[in-house]
């Protein structure tokens, strides 16, 4: 069965037609998801969403312009994204929510940041420091690392990610 006779079935039994691109899409959804997500809940999620938000605009798919995996599977990288930023987001809200009142506990607080800083690789260490302590942007942190604009705007996003896994 080719992607056209897949809507075809999901317009006249949208149960069988489900059911068979979860079968046959399943897999790669989910697999787009997991490469910008930790949490399974949040891939869970962001594949239910996929899939759902497609069945309620698959008339907006056109298969003559591309297959209907690397459809669904552009959903969900979008969607894993825009899950994953908002994660961010929250996280470093979490962070600079009001300090306690208590001397000692900002101290510890403050030590246990720096030593999550700490267990990250050095050049990510030092990116993270240079972005978010001194306030420089990723292409002022490239030119003076002298590495390329792409590549540290990926390990700032990975060590992010990894820094709150660090912190728990």
């Amino acid at each position: 069965m080719d992607d056209r006779q897949l809507l075809e079935l999901l317009d006249a039994d949208p149960t069988a037609g489900m059911d068979l691109l979860w079968k046959r899409y399943g897999e790669p959804v989910r697999f787009a998801a997991a490469q910008k997500l930790d949490c399974d809940e949040d891939i869970h999620i962001c594949v239910q969403d996929t899939f759902s938000d497609f069945y309620l605009q698959r008339k907006q798919f056109d298969p003559g312009k591309g297959s209907l995996r690397a459809y669904l599977t552009a959903i969900s990288e979008r969607k894993a994204i825009r899950r994953w930023r908002q994660n961010q987001q929250q996280w470093l809200a979490a962070q600079s929510a009001d300090p306690p009142d208590d001397p000692i506990a900002v101290w510890e607080q403050q030590e246990h940041f720096r030593q999550a800083l700490a267990r990250l690789p050095e050049l990510d260490r030092e990116i993270l420091q240079l972005k978010y302590f001194e306030g420089h942007t990723i292409r002022e942190i490239a030119i003076r690392l002298n590495i390329d604009y792409e590549r540290v705007k990926k390990r700032a996003q990975r060590a992010l990610k990894k820094l709150p896994q660090f912190l728990e």
